[in-house]
């Protein structure tokens, strides 16, 4: 499939291998760390980089033609060169252009290889095409482009590998790619480029086309989305505010709502102190991450169970392919919108047809209960404690929480 010499870059791909130069040459160069935390890293420097973010929000709210899916994905194209060059904390005012290839393309270095979705490092050229990923044929077009969106942030993330270093993620090229994808898409919602529940569905749609097996030069999607969501919390500070929502933690978002007064709900306009102090319990949605295995357990029973019969059958190549797809059933993993119910006088907290029973805030593994509860009842429980005569460290008793999947 490529005709390069042993000699000769290959591409990183999200979808290939790696060649050992081109890991060697990555390994080689320095780690320097991230600059503190506190440095300023959202706010835009200078008019090319505001007018590029003007135009990739206006085409965000463009037509769904394809004409225009492509001038948006150029535009983050784009975007992304002013980024890692001037706004990242560990900015490259150096770095390479690249040049961005449709499916079609062929990389003019690396052996002139034809390989969708990869970079090559010695022509600084990247090849896009969400079609031929796994799963994809099933995305709307708006969700096919909101997955190129991210699958060109994660290779622009090799890029700046190339030419820099991997930062969090020395020993592994594809972590940190993943890392400087999450720290992208983080940076366009912070600059109101990006909505919480467009951040989401692309976090979907990469997990769910992620490598699973051993086999693949990228970790497993759980492993590939921590690297992700740690780039996330690497570029914003849970309670920063995106539009109506919250960040609560790296990975979870939540928005109050407040009774409409005939016993529905609606998105809270007031500050969420105020709407706490108006009733003892609290109802959010909240996105927060989830991972069922019981399809991928399920899978690799049956994986298991097809070998034995091709191996028993004298079938060597049968055998063969049964052996190699062991372990490779995907587990399922998305962001779910959810409705949590906090009670602000016992401490604790619900989330609807989730299947496990209300328990203390604390018991929420996430940590989203307990922050959601700090910022929002805080105000409610000095009242109601103090007009009980109460501690106000006192939440109620707690039940015993038994083993939360939550997680």
């Amino acid at each position: 499939q490529n005709s390069a010499s042993p000699w000769r870059m290959r591409p990183f791909t999200g979808t290939g291998l790696i060649s050992a130069l081109a890991m060697a040459l990555a390994g080689q160069l320095p780690q320097p760390p991230l600059q503190a935390r506190g440095t300023p890293s959202g706010a835009p420097g200078s008019r090319a980089l505001e007018t590029q973010l003007a135009t990739v929000r206006s085409l965000a709210e463009a037509d769904a033609s394809a004409a225009a899916r492509t001038d948006l994905i150029n535009a983050h194209h784009t975007l992304l060169g002013l980024y890692w060059r001037t706004v990242a904390r560990d900015r490259v005012a150096t770095l390479p252009s690249v040049s961005l290839l449709d499916g079609n393309g062929r990389f003019s270095g690396c052996g002139q290889a034809r390989r969708p979705n990869a970079y090559c490092p010695e022509s600084s050229e990247i090849i896009l095409s969400t079609r031929g990923l796994q799963r994809s044929q099933r995305f709307s077009n708006a969700k096919r482009t909101l997955l190129g969106i991210t699958v060109l942030a994660h290779e622009w993330g090799h890029h700046v590998n190339h030419h820099s270093a991997r930062g969090r993620f020395p020993r592994n090229e594809e972590d940190a790619a993943d890392w400087r994808a999450g720290r992208y898409m983080a940076w366009l919602m912070r600059n109101r480029a990006l909505e919480v529940k467009d951040f989401t569905d692309a976090a979907n749609l990469f997990f769910s086309i992620g490598d699973f097996h051993l086999q693949s030069p990228h970790s497993n999607p759980k492993a590939r989305y921590d690297a992700f969501i740690a780039g996330v919390g690497d570029e914003l500070t849970p309670g920063l505010r995106i539009g109506a929502w919250t960040m609560d933690t790296p990975d979870t978002f939540s928005r109050l709502l407040e009774p409409t007064g005939n016993g529905g709900q609606t998105a809270a306009g007031r500050p969420a102190a105020l709407t706490a102090s108006l009733t003892a319990s609290l109802t959010a949605e909240v996105y927060r991450f989830e991972i069922e295995r019981g399809k991928q357990i399920a899978g690799n029973l049956f994986s298991a169970i097809l070998g034995v019969i091709n191996c028993r059958s004298g079938s060597s190549g049968a055998c063969a392919n049964a052996l190699l797809n062991q372990g490779q059933a995907m587990p399922e993993g998305w962001y779910r919108l959810r409705t949590m119910r906090i009670d602000c006088e016992r401490g604790d907290f619900d989330i609807d047809n989730d299947g496990i029973r209300r328990q203390p805030w604390e018991g929420d593994r996430k940590g989203q209960a307990a922050v959601i509860a700090a910022r929002a009842c805080s105000d409610r429980q000095r009242r109601s404690h103090h007009d009980q005569g109460l501690p106000q460290a006192m939440h109620g008793e707690p039940g015993k929480t038994g083993h939360d999947p939550r997680k």
